[in-house]
């Protein structure tokens, strides 16, 4: 929060871990910022910004592994004719029931979520459009992330990748057409 401006933090309805939950709203009240739980379907817009929220649903996908993962907030954001598709931490069946729950969903770029975990939703990546898919990992991590099988989707999918362990911080730019800077 330091030398920023922040209106709200917005957080899932599932506040888990707890000690990390109780840690944002202890860090937001000290900061004098308040904390929204995220409802789908809510529409935001600042300046030139919109963003809606999809997705924590409120169900939490049968035989979750990780609940707090499957309640990520998932934003779809628009600036300047672009869509961005924010996935968080959103496993394969929370993603199936994003699918499901706003058919014919399109974004330019895709985060990818879970730090380009193996669990994505392979319906939802090739059914997107996007013209870029970003992956948010550290170098030499011990997840193997991005994992082999989301590469090879991606791959599949004609969707050109940027991975923060390797290019560093990235910047995305449309300038009649998208292009990429990073920090590399």
């Amino acid at each position: 929060l330091d030398s920023r401006e922040v209106g709200a933090i917005v957080v899932s309805p599932l506040a888990e871990p707890t000690s990390g939950a109780s840690r944002v709203r202890v860090q937001a009240r000290e900061a004098g910022v308040p904390v929204v739980v995220a409802t789908s379907g809510d529409v935001h817009q600042r300046g030139g910004v919109t963003w809606q929220v999809l997705a924590p649903t409120g169900t939490i996908p049968a035989g979750s592994e990780s609940p707090p993962n499957d309640s990520s907030v998932v934003l779809l954001v628009e600036t300047g004719g672009v869509r961005l598709l924010l996935l968080g931490d959103e496993e394969t069946g929370s993603q199936r029931q994003l699918v499901r729950a706003w058919p014919g969903l399109h974004a330019d770029v895709l985060k990818v979520a879970h730090h380009g975990s193996a669990r994505q939703d392979e319906r939802l990546i090739s059914g997107l459009g996007a013209r870029l898919a970003l992956v948010s990992v550290g170098a030499d991590n011990d997840y193997g992330h991005p994992a082999p099988r989301l590469l090879a989707m991606l791959r599949a999918a004609g969707i050109p990748l940027r991975r923060t362990d390797r290019d560093g911080d990235i910047a995305v730019l449309d300038r009649g057409g998208l292009q990429v800077q990073t920090s590399k």
